[in-house]
């Protein structure tokens, strides 16, 4: 039982030193840059011994990797909490929009990095396919205002233009939100006009049975 439990608290010790590890790179790498963050910047902000880093993740290079799947993964488990639900689709769309604006307004260190990457200089990082989140986020809208417009619920139309309408604001929301001086869209204001834009894609009423 003592060494069980021993084995138990090795294991967590390892796990807290990891995810310090872990946790004051991406700060790093976020505000500093990847290839400005040395080794040694990374052992100060995490208060680990070099040795540490390299026994938990080999190099640098590991490091980012670890960290760009741990973050990614949560990207995609906020993409498929929407498709198994019954509610409509302006629904799914906006709950949809919600959680990935609220992943990205508590992961924003992530996001500051992946967009800095994606739209910069790779500053040398390991190769990481950030566009293929963005392809998931906009087929995964896409395919709801197709089922919204297949169902009746929205207004028969170009569903890709009206997948990039949503896509614009809510790309210009999740910039606002890793920005350090300001922060225009906050959550309540981007719902808001989500339901604005919807209630325009939403099919008329009948009226003396004509649509």
């Amino acid at each position: 039982m003592t060494m069980k439990k021993g084995k138990t608290k090795k294991r967590n010790i390892e796990s807290d030193s990891r995810q310090q590890i872990l946790d004051g790179a991406l700060k790093l790498f976020a505000h500093k840059g990847y290839a400005a963050a040395t080794v040694r910047d990374i052992v100060d902000a995490s208060g680990i011994t070099a040795p540490s880093l390299y026994y938990y993740f080999g190099n640098k290079e590991g490091l980012y990797m670890e960290l760009m799947q741990t973050h990614c993964a949560r990207i995609d488990q906020a993409l498929e909490s929407h498709m198994h639900t019954s509610s409509s689709a302006k629904e799914r769309l906006k709950d949809l929009v919600d959680k990935i604006f609220l992943h990205v307004a508590n992961d924003r260190d992530f996001f500051r990095l992946m967009f800095t990457i994606y739209y910069g200089p790779s500053q040398g990082a390991p190769y990481c396919d950030f566009i293929s989140y963005h392809a998931k986020f906009h087929a995964a809208i896409k395919k709801i205002i197709e089922e919204g417009i297949a169902s009746g619920e929205f207004q028969p139309g170009n569903s890709g233009h009206m997948t990039w309408v949503i896509r614009g604001v809510v790309q210009l929301a999740m910039e606002e939100q890793i920005k350090e001086d300001r922060k225009i869209i906050d959550r309540q204001g981007l719902q808001k006009i989500l339901d604005m834009l919807l209630d325009r894609f939403e099919r008329l009423p009948s009226v003396n049975g004509k649509k």
